[in-house]
């Protein structure tokens, strides 16, 4: 039987929608200055809904070295049936001190079962990381893999929920991380996906026919 060129066209669009269409749900933001301070309770860390593309998360976390009071940032974001996490990159970061270093924790699941400031163990956490004022743009998913607990956890993370913690044990900071989440193809979108490129292909190469032919 023989396909028609636009037939074959139509495959290819097709086959090129249904592979963009997973995870369609759109990307998130949390502002603390507008939805509220991020919790620092490690049985009920803050609950936050990723979505497809960038979803920044903006706060301010640190200790007051003055009165010694802590702002632990504690989120557990959730990456739904479908998606992905790519990387963490850090947008923004505002230290009082430029030679501060600043502390993230990542664990799989929720509630926080690791401690706080000096106390923390390492023993539930999939890795860690310090970040200082010379390293905003970074990717701090594949820096808290650089500390990963044995055996190391695999970029992209997978759908499910994690917690991150964020802290300073003397001093305040700004930061803005920006998630980047996207769709994982579905087996038969990608092999429609690949029928579509095939089909694509021989579109080109039959209108290079016909026009050698004319």
């Amino acid at each position: 039987m023989r396909v028609s060129a636009c037939s074959l066209r139509a495959l290819a669009l097709s086959a090129m929608a249904i592979a963009c269409s997973a995870g369609a749900a759109g990307a998130a933001s949390y502002t603390e200055s507008v939805d509220g301070d991020l919790s620092g309770v490690a049985a009920s860390p803050t609950p936050w809904a990723l979505g497809v593309g960038a979803n920044p998360l903006t706060g301010t976390a640190g200790t007051n070295f003055n009165t010694g009071a802590g702002d632990y940032d504690l989120v557990s974001f959730t990456l739904p049936a479908g998606l992905r996490l790519d990387s963490i990159t850090v947008t923004n970061y505002q230290n009082v001190d430029p030679f501060a270093l600043a502390f993230f924790g990542l664990q799989a699941g929720t509630p926080w079962l690791d401690g706080f400031g000096f106390n923390i163990t390492g023993t539930f956490l999939m890795g860690w990381a310090h970040l200082d004022s010379s390293m905003g743009g970074v990717d701090l998913l594949a820096k808290i893999q650089d500390h990963a607990n044995d055996p190391p956890f695999a970029i992209p993370l997978s759908s499910g929920t994690y917690t991150l913690l964020i802290q300073d044990i003397d001093t305040t900071f700004d930061y803005t991380l920006t998630f980047n989440a996207s769709a994982v193809p579905e087996p038969s979108s990608l092999a429609l996906a690949a029928v579509g490129a095939i089909a694509g292909a021989r579109i080109g190469v039959r209108r290079r026919a016909v026009v050698r032919c004319e």
